[in-house]
């Protein structure tokens, strides 16, 4: 994986006509982190906690010329639990944006990934759920275009395909087929309204069906040269399509048979994406909230609301300090199952730069948990850990 990346990588640089200059920069790095959980498995009964050691290599690259802009990302990190070994595993992070002008009007877009986490986040990031720490693979495709309609109105056509698998057979996979339309006008300098409509359907493995269709429409906004806003609003149009078991009595036979029974149901429920970000000359603010839907790992269709903000600070030339309060609801509703979850919790840190390319942190996050519906529970988390990295920057122009 890590060759046919690098190769990747090789290929499209190779392909790229460049404008009159070009930037490439390369960031190699080495992150290693102790950590101590005290319920490595998001588990209400019989929690585990460990101790975690972590370290692996990760290579950021960036080009950008007049007409190319390319982005990726290479990151391994190793896992060793002390006490729980059968935990222990590789994640793998792979990441490739760009864009290309092919004319003055016509723009190429894509964007790939690859992820295979063990730590939950990524699953709690998607659809707002909850897992244990078992592997989560997931391969995520983004191919479009931009054309240029007039020189303040714009129009975009994207694909997307997600596929996630799980490692656990407690969890569902899926894939998902998704078109998106869009149009962007330039209303000032500062101000540009954009509408989008979105078309997604997800097929699980057992069969199960959601079908998505989605209006929206917003802005982008530039306060200052420090502050901007990103907003997006509108509605979900959902169809889901399962199959649940239903018990008969066969009166040929003479006993109780279990048959699958499809069910339908629709549901419009609003739709709601908001980032901003302010910046200072010591540090800077990020606030995201996303309500929408999404597949999730139990087979069906959840609701979330996903909020964090984050605040770094610097303190003197090489201390700074990060707080990230947060949270995450889902809302699940299905035969057999309805449930609410309310995950939320505040992460906070110190990082000291030993050297320009050495530095060390030490970090603290409590989250809490509550459950009701089906089953009612909650629970506390308590996770500390201290980190060493070392990056070595490498930049050329040409």
């Amino acid at each position: 994986m890590v060759w046919a990346w690098l190769g990747a990588m090789c290929l499209v640089l190779g392909g790229i006509k460049a404008g009159k200059t070009a930037e490439l920069s390369l960031v190699s790095g080495i992150e290693t982190k102790a950590q101590y959980l005290n319920n490595i498995n998001n588990s209400p009964k019989n929690r585990k906690s460990d101790y975690i050691l972590s370290a692996g290599p990760d290579v950021a690259m960036n080009y950008k010329s007049e007409i190319t802009r390319l982005e990726a990302k290479l990151a391994l990190l190793g896992l060793a639990y002390m006490q729980n070994s059968g935990y222990n595993t590789i994640n793998q992070y792979y990441y490739i944006n760009g864009d290309h002008k092919l004319t003055t009007r016509l723009a190429l877009n894509l964007g790939l990934r690859f992820v295979a986490d063990s730590t939950a986040r990524e699953e709690l990031l998607e659809s707002g759920t909850v897992i244990t720490r078992d592997l989560r693979n997931s391969i995520a495709a983004s191919p479009g275009f931009t054309y240029q309609l007039t020189e303040r109105l714009s129009t975009s056509l994207g694909y997307n395909f997600n596929w996630v698998d799980y490692q656990s057979e407690r969890y569902t996979g899926y894939t998902t087929h998704g078109l998106s339309q869009g149009f962007s006008y330039l209303l000032t300098e500062k101000a540009t309204l954009q509408s989008m409509i979105t078309a997604r359907y997800s097929r699980y493995d057992s069969g199960n069906t959601i079908s998505s269709l989605g209006p929206q429409v917003g802005f982008i906004q530039k306060f200052s040269e420090n502050w901007d806003m990103n907003f997006l609003g509108g509605i979900n149009l959902n169809r889901t399509k399962s199959n649940v078991g239903v018990q008969s009595f066969d009166d040929d036979l003479g006993f109780i048979r279990v048959l699958q029974k499809e069910q339908r149901s629709s549901t419009v429920s609003p739709f709601i994406t908001l980032a901003t970000n302010y910046r200072w000359q010591t540090g800077g603010l990020s606030l995201n909230y996303t309500r929408s839907e999404s597949p999730n790992a139990y087979g069906n269709l959840s609701e979330y609301n996903n909020f964090n903000l984050s605040i770094k600070q610097g303190i003197t030339d090489k201390l700074s300090y990060n707080i990230t309060p947060y949270f995450y609801t889902s809302s699940i509703s299905s035969p057999g199952s309805d449930y609410k979850s309310y995950y939320y919790g505040v992460r906070q840190g110190l990082s000291y730069k030993l050297t320009e390319r050495t530095s060390v942190g030490a970090n603290y996050r409590f989250a809490y948990r509550t459950v009701t519906g089906t089953s009612d529970y909650s629970y506390p988390i308590n996770d500390v850990w201290v980190t060493l990295n070392y990056s070595y920057p490498i930049h050329y122009q040409y």
